[in-house]
């Protein structure tokens, strides 16, 4: 299996995607900065996890298709001895390890451009606090990467990220300070930001009296997205397995 996972890495050596792992969270930190200063770190995040990590996260597992769609349409794997779950698995932790990359990116600029700015209205965060906000935000998006490589090879790259930027964007706001937002994947890692970093959606602090500092659970979204990606794992591998006779 690692053979496999590093001949997917291979593929992507000098490619955009590499790039945008790091454009990504620098346009949220860089955006923040210049804009809105005084409330830097808390838009820095907001942002970052309710605009651009949902449209980054599409975009991964979108181009690591794109990638494979490129070279004869995946024939050129279909046609050589390999095992097609292993194919399938290794380009979902590849796209696992690369959102991961472009979260602790976002998480170490957050950190060191705080320090650049006097006098925020908020108070500064400790790096403890900022890496486990961004851990949640893997943790409760990694569902995201077998999800999103399926509908780039199903519906293709354009529609795929689109889909699932909208998704991201509208039902993530939409859920998340509602009492049905367990039962929204894309509102999971938006709403645990309010215990963790006193954030609420629209990315207005928080008040220490909010209730849903108090009542929102860490433990049950993340086991939720562990799940949501093992069944979402199991079920596309299955499916793309079956895709050699077709090819």
């Amino acid at each position: 299996m690692t053979n496999y996972i590093l001949a997917e890495h291979l593929k992507h050596k000098h490619s955009f995607l590499k790039k945008l792992l790091i454009i990504a969270p620098i346009i949220a930190i860089v955006s923040a900065f210049l804009l809105m200063p005084l409330y830097f770190t808390a838009n820095a995040y907001n942002w970052w996890y309710v605009i651009l990590m949902p449209a980054t996260f599409a975009l991964i597992p979108a181009m690591i298709h794109r990638k494979e769609e490129r070279k004869l349409n995946y024939r050129a794997v279909f046609s050589l001895n390999l095992d097609l779950k292993k194919v399938w698995l290794s380009k979902i932790v590849t796209a696992l390890v690369y959102m991961s990359i472009a979260a602790m990116v976002h998480l170490l600029g957050v950190f060191g451009f705080q320090f650049l700015i006097e006098n925020q209205m908020i108070p500064i965060y400790g790096f403890d606090t900022l890496l486990i906000a961004s851990m949640l935000l893997i943790i409760t998006n990694i569902w995201q990467a077998p999800f999103c490589l399926f509908l780039a090879k199903k519906i293709g790259f354009v529609a795929s990220i689109t889909i699932n930027a909208i998704l991201g964007l509208v039902l993530g706001i939409l859920f998340s300070d509602s009492s049905l937002w367990l039962f929204c994947p894309y509102s999971w890692g938006i709403r645990l930001m309010v215990p963790v970093m006193h954030i609420l959606p629209n990315g207005v602090p928080a008040e220490l009296s909010n209730p849903m500092i108090s009542t929102t659970s860490s433990i049950i979204p993340c086991v939720l997205s562990l799940g949501l990606f093992l069944l979402l794992t199991v079920i596309t591998a299955n499916w793309f397995s079956k895709l050699e006779v077709k090819s």
